[in-house]
């Protein structure tokens, strides 16, 4: 799912904008369902015969709030769950069979989307495989019930959520559809690679459509999801032909501790004899990081390419990243046997 929560506070604007009931919310969120209604018309410029017609008919959905509330903290410290395990959930045979089919199924648009945007299909697929296996899980929550209730139950999420909900309203303008009629899953994400609105309204694209032209279908149009996909990653900093991770070779004993954290040059990691098994060809300024992940080997060190983080910019989780990495490169091995 592109583009991640802020923990920012939502602000707050005096006044109700008329005094509007929303009848299919709990009372405790009146006040603040009017205070929404008046920033969507003030900061996001939505006419009142928009916005108030679709709060109104909107719903407070519990289940999404339920399952997006964060657990209670633990006294018990949780045994990290590692990498290799979330990993093979994606790379179980019959994901793989389903990202071959779907190459088969569309070998030229892939090659296609590949060369004008610059990301390996088997990198979009590995998206595809994670965000709903291949389209099968798209979820079925209203997109604005849930950004909606979102922002109205989950305060250190209140902005983004606020955010989604005005270019949820947008989108849905631009698509000329009721904004109920928008499905996704109870982050408020989308179509086959699960973009938020925001991101459908920057990065969705028409595969090879004028500027102009029909708003992509991230739902059912496999070449809209491709080329929108691609050029999110292009939007990120992707660079074409550049690596995305790199296993360490074993080398001389060294505190890899201080790479751990944040990102460093190429040449300092070199220094301290941290090696790629394969060298990148990048030069020896380039910021990378080092990911310490839990394979069945035990303990393994990879060094993270700026394309990793092009990857983390859909989502922030590190184990994801190197899970697309990973399907990618397993499904690469097997078109070519």
């Amino acid at each position: 799912m592109p583009e991640q929560p802020s923990a920012t506070v939502m602000p707050r604007i005096n006044g109700t904008c008329g005094n509007v009931a929303f009848p299919n919310f709990p009372q405790q969120y009146q006040h603040r369902m009017q205070e929404i209604a008046c920033i969507l018309q003030k900061r996001d410029g939505l006419p009142a015969s928009y916005v108030i017609p679709s709060l109104q008919n909107a719903r407070f959905d519990a289940r999404a709030v339920a399952l997006m509330t964060p657990p209670p903290p633990s006294a018990t410290p949780a045994t990290p769950f590692p990498w290799w395990r979330y990993r093979d959930r994606f790379l179980r045979q019959d994901r793989v069979d389903q990202g071959v089919r779907f190459w088969r199924d569309h070998a030229g648009l892939l090659r296609a989307v590949s060369r004008k945007y610059g990301v390996p299909g088997p990198i979009l697929l590995g998206i595809l495989n994670i965000e709903t296996a291949f389209g099968a899980f798209q979820g079925q929550f209203s997109v604005l019930d849930c950004n909606l209730s979102l922002a109205l139950a989950l305060p250190g999420r209140r902005r983004f959520f606020l955010h989604q909900t005005a270019e949820t309203l947008k989108l849905a303008q631009r698509l000329n559809v009721a904004p109920q009629t928008l499905k996704g899953s109870e982050a408020g994400a989308m179509g086959m690679s699960q973009f938020l609105s925001s991101s459908y309204l920057r990065y969705g694209v028409t595969w090879n459509d004028p500027p102009g032209g029909p708003m992509p279908n991230l739902w059912q149009s496999p070449a809209d999801v491709l080329a929108s996909t691609a050029n999110f990653f292009r939007g990120h900093g992707w660079q074409p032909g550049q690596p995305v991770l790199g296993q360490v070779v074993s080398g001389r004993q060294t505190d890899i501790t201080p790479f751990l954290q944040g990102k460093h040059p190429l040449s300092q990691l070199r220094a301290a004899g941290i090696q790629p098994r394969i060298a990148p060809g990048l030069p020896e300024t380039t910021p990378v990081g080092l990911l310490r992940l839990q394979t069945e080997h035990g303990p393994t060190l990879f060094i993270a390419y700026p394309n990793f983080y092009a990857i983390m910019g859909y989502n922030p989780s590190t184990y994801y990243s190197a899970t697309v990495w990973a399907y990618a490169k397993v499904i690469q091995r097997t078109l070519s046997d």
